[in-house]
């Protein structure tokens, strides 16, 4: 169904040819012709066409690096097989809870003091030593990748073309994933 936009008292009206009702001569024709709408002074409407700026671009391409720096393409790693993530606010919660349980292990002379891991409902027991290995590889490799995003970011900043920024590939550069 075409669309049409008139001036009427100084606003722009855009309405579809079945919404049109053309008033003449004491009368009022509903449906009317297109020759109709046309001579009521209507103009057939062209949506106007949004042309993204460079700028938009960059936003489009940075929240994408942004949604791959969150995605498990990066945020995973695996024990036993097993993929899971640990955000950084798990990581540093960990953190503290391993130096509490050494410093609990210390006092009490535990030689080989365990710790469980939970990912998924699913729990992971073993030594607490292997447990902060495996904390302190996940934060370097966690550091890591954040840095590679910044740097992708960085570079799509830098850009003075749409199609330069388009063809950007950002999943280059990133450290392997982990495996215990």
């Amino acid at each position: 169904m075409k669309i049409y936009s008139k001036i009427i008292d100084g606003k722009i009206i855009i309405k579809r040819a079945d919404e049109i009702v053309v008033k003449g001569n004491g009368s009022q024709t509903f449906n009317p012709t297109e020759s109709m709408i046309l001579a009521d002074g209507w103009t057939e409407y062209v949506a106007p066409v949004y042309e993204p700026t460079l700028e938009d671009v960059k936003q489009g391409k940075i929240d994408e690096i942004l949604a791959y720096d969150s995605s498990e393409a990066v945020n995973e790693f695996s024990i036993g097989g097993v993929p899971m993530w640990l955000d950084k606010a798990t990581r540093a919660g960990l953190m503290l809870r391993f130096q509490a349980e050494q410093a609990k292990a210390t006092a009490e002379d535990n030689e080989t003091p365990m710790t469980t891991l939970w990912s998924n409902g699913q729990s992971y027991t073993l030594p607490l030593q292997t447990a902060q290995q495996i904390l302190i590889a996940l934060e370097l490799y966690a550091s890591a990748c954040y840095d590679n995003t910044q740097s992708h970011i960085a570079e799509v900043q830098k850009m003075e073309s749409k199609e330069a920024v388009e063809a950007y590939d950002y999943t280059g550069g990133y450290p392997e994933k982990l495996s215990f």
